[in-house]
């Protein structure tokens, strides 16, 4: 039995495939979470040996929903 030969990539086929990539990553990032602010990383000093810094799970909207209302971090 012949089993035909995988057409080799095309530079249509990578660009639609890089494309694809593309968009998948792009939606992926614009639907995380945004964190708060109090939970942004931050260079670590020794006054955060005292105080424990809670991270509230009231700002859960998606990154792209609070780019469009201003909310840039």
């Amino acid at each position: 039995m012949h089993l035909p030969r995988p057409a080799s990539p095309t530079p249509r086929r990578l660009g639609f495939a890089a494309l694809l990539a593309a968009v998948f990553a792009a939606g992926w990032f614009l639907g995380q979470p945004v964190r708060p602010q109090a939970c942004e990383p931050h260079a670590p000093v020794y006054s955060d040996h005292f105080e424990s810094v809670e991270c509230p799970a009231t700002d859960n909207k998606p990154r792209a929903l609070a780019w469009s209302t201003g909310d840039f971090r």
